[in-house]
């Protein structure tokens, strides 16, 4: 199969989900057989992979920012991955890396605000009620000990 040079640039810029490169054949008026086509290819020579996506966004978001894992499913779903294929991929690091990011972001935010607009603030980020409880338990700790 030969595909166009604007679609193989678009796909080999960077890893794409399905949904993207179904959308960008859509922007560059294929038919819906052929993009179907395409995507059979792209997916048997492992030139798109919903689920490595998922994986290594994963990995990338734990490694360079704090986030709660509702904000990395709303931005996976985003990107038009499955949310099975999301659910799956959430496991005990996933689970730990949303406590962590919410205690940091407590401790930062402390000097800032009181605890109840701290609360707000990591509710309207999507931390778990349970992290967010921890998150704040952990600042009364660091005041008791302090």
């Amino acid at each position: 199969m030969i595909l166009d040079d604007k679609l193989m640039k678009y796909i080999l810029f960077k890893k794409r989900t399905k949904n993207e490169v179904r959308e960008k054949c859509k922007t560059l008026n294929y038919e819906d057989d052929y993009i179907e086509e395409i995507l059979d290819y792209l997916e048997e020579n492992e030139y798109i992979n919903d689920e490595k996506y998922v994986q290594k966004y994963i990995a990338n978001v734990m490694r360079i920012k704090l986030a709660s894992i509702n904000e990395i499913k709303l931005d996976l779903l985003r990107r038009g991955i499955d949310s099975h294929l999301i659910e799956d991929a959430i496991d005990e690091d996933l689970q730990e890396f949303e406590l962590q990011s919410a205690i940091q972001i407590a401790q930062k935010k402390s000097k800032l605000m009181d605890v109840e607009k701290l609360k707000r603030y990591l509710i309207s980020k999507g931390y778990s009620y349970d992290n967010i409880a921890k998150a704040i338990d952990n600042l009364q700790e660091i005041d008791d000990n302090g």
